[in-house]
């Protein structure tokens, strides 16, 4: 196992998935997966927290000279991406997509899954994180199957050429869920 890979951050949660097994040729075609059927609305959430995230250094220097206007642009924000949730929630398709007990890193994934997937294997992936509605397409390369249980596989993905804003998102989604589970074990003590 890539020693690298073993350096992230890594949770177990939750994702809708859907992949599709694809060639080398077809990955290098284009920067992000083009296999499935998306509507606009689906990268919305991602866009925008792209672009949070891009102002937010903007947004802190307004807010030493400024708090009042920072107060400000932060709650246009807020509204901003309410209404954001609100239309990706109503276009997002849950039934198409299957959700997976998943153990998730910056670097992969692993997952169940009813069958094999050759080692070496190339994939398109389509995930979205239901707490925020935030989808992601990524590719992937399978770096080990093995029986999990009579029922399934243990499926191990490791992301190939991740755009920077998609491994942003990950971590992200990381850190939430770390600090949600920190918030919940405080509390049950």
């Amino acid at each position: 196992m890539n020693q690298e890979r073993r350096q992230y951050f890594r949770i177990n949660g939750k994702v809708a998935l859907d992949y599709k097994i694809i060639t080398i040729q077809e990955m290098k075609h284009s920067r992000l997966p083009s296999q499935f059927e998306v509507s606009p609305f689906f990268m919305l959430l991602t866009e925008l927290q792209d672009l949070s995230q891009d102002s937010s250094y903007q947004l802190r220097k307004i807010s030493q000279k400024e708090p009042a206007i920072a107060s400000y642009l932060e709650n246009l924000g807020a509204r901003i991406n309410a209404v954001a949730q609100a239309v990706a929630k109503s276009d997002v398709e849950f039934d198409n997509l299957s959700t997976h007990e998943i153990n998730l890193s910056e670097g992969g994934l692993s997952f169940s899954n009813d069958v094999a997937i050759e080692l070496g294997s190339y994939l398109a992936l389509k995930i979205v994180f239901e707490e925020n509605l935030t989808g992601l397409l990524l590719y992937g390369r399978v770096l080990y199957c093995g029986l999990a249980d009579e029922k399934g596989y243990k499926i191990g993905v490791e992301f190939t050429d991740m755009p920077e804003s998609s491994r942003m998102i990950v971590a992200r989604h990381i850190l939430s869920c770390q600090a949600r589970d920190l918030q919940k074990q405080d509390n049950d003590n």
